[in-house]
């Protein structure tokens, strides 16, 4: 799980593909995705720094 942290945060462009519902991550649960979306973004790090 920790992998798929790194990987979204430091591909901001998958992350919002994933929020916008325009990928996935297979093999996750939706619950874990949700989990993991909202943890990062709700941080406000990656986006405030992704959108400078």
């Amino acid at each position: 799980m920790q992998e798929i942290v790194n990987f979204l945060i430091e591909n901001p462009e998958v992350l919002e593909k994933v929020v916008n519902g325009q990928a996935s991550l297979l093999g996750v649960d939706i619950e874990d995705v949700l989990g993991l979306v909202e943890g990062i973004v709700g941080s406000g790090k990656l986006f405030s720094t992704y959108w400078i």
